[in-house]
């Protein structure tokens, strides 16, 4: 296993964990105990694994985690030493398998309360619901995390890192007039069934968000949309009239995916299509649009695709490397090991 995981000594106070539940992952967790036996089940699996492994404790904390493969390999098995003493969950776990494992606390994702956590509420098992949906959240679950682990130290830090990465993206597109903002669409492209969809996400979720930090203009903005991707067509896009189109993609290629809408007689009479600006999201383990730490990766790309200009000197793949070096203690021998081969979409 690689040698990048620092794990930290840290003394345990007590095996007890008596700090109060957690709906959306709220501010005013102190643990008066240090949990030895931590347990991460449900889906968005990958979404909290990352975030637990931004501090060093997790590897020795985490006995149990749920499955966070996405297609592209299981970045917490191969940043932990001591990854195969644990065990992998599917990602529907019930209940008894999870006590089985003898918890001292759960963590999940704060959609989760009711279905998964609630049961381990009612037996006295810590829950923990971490939210990790927008820029705030993430503050907020960094400081919960660093509780969790007794390393506010960590949090704080995290917390500066996060600053500084959207800061460098908000401070030189500070004076962007609104009428220089290129009218863009963010698409999620899915398959199932041998059959394709596209989809745009809520106007609450990251993906806007960072659209709209990037200094574009979400096309979708005024749209009806729920609280899930909802699918759209070829008309409702052609009726926006995009300037760029950006496409995500979670369990197949988003570079083949935007090959096969540019050979598609339809898409490709597209304005943005036309013009060049369509663009697959960049990934490594997983789509960097995803609410997973690595959107702070994907911010800083999207701003220097809408506005190069703005960003002459930026180089992504030297932002990726210092990125896993602060997030995960990677070097860059980790990172030619691991993240460089599953690099997509900075060429």
């Amino acid at each position: 296993m690689h040698k990048s995981h620092r794990v930290f000594f840290l003394i345990i106070l007590s095996a007890a964990v008596l700090f109060p539940l957690n709906a959306r992952g709220s501010d005013d967790i102190q643990p008066t105990g240090l949990p030895e036996r931590v347990v991460q089940v449900g889906s968005s699996a990958f979404l909290v694994v990352n975030a637990l492994y931004l501090f060093p404790e997790a590897s020795e904390r985490i006995v149990a985690l749920a499955d966070g493969n996405q297609g592209n390999g299981f970045f917490a098995g191969d940043i932990d030493p001591g990854f195969e003493a644990k065990t992998v969950l599917p990602r529907k776990a019930n209940t008894e398998a999870v006590l089985a494992l003898n918890p001292d606390t759960v963590v999940m994702k704060n959609y989760l309360k009711s279905r998964m956590g609630e049961p381990f509420e009612r037996v006295n098992v810590p829950t923990v619901y971490l939210d990790l949906e927008t820029p705030e959240a993430w503050m907020k679950d960094l400081k919960i995390i660093g509780n969790l682990f007794g390393n506010p130290e960590r949090a704080a830090e995290l917390q500066r890192l996060f600053n500084t990465r959207i800061s460098a993206v908000e401070e030189p597109l500070a004076d962007m007039p609104e009428n220089r903002k290129p009218k863009t669409l963010l698409l999620y492209w899915s398959v199932k069934d041998g059959a394709t969809a596209v989809n745009i996400p809520p106007l609450t979720w990251i993906q806007t968000r960072m659209v709209e930090i990037a200094g574009g203009d979400p096309v979708w903005k005024d749209a009806d949309l729920g609280e899930r991707w909802t699918q759209t067509g070829i008309e409702q896009i052609a009726a926006w009239d995009p300037d760029v189109i950006i496409v995500a993609a979670y369990h197949v290629s988003a570079s083949d995916a935007v090959e096969e809408l540019v050979n598609d007689p339809i898409w490709s009479s597209l304005r943005a299509v036309v013009n060049g600006d369509l663009y697959a999201f960049p990934g490594d383990y997983h789509s960097w649009d995803q609410p997973d730490v690595r959107w702070l990766l994907g911010l800083q790309w999207l701003a220097s695709s809408l506005h190069p200009d703005r960003f002459p000197e930026l180089d992504m793949e030297a932002e990726a490397r210092s990125f896993y070096r602060d997030m995960f203690f990677l070097d860059d021998s980790d990172f030619d090991d691991l993240i460089k081969p599953r690099l997509t979409g900075l060429d």
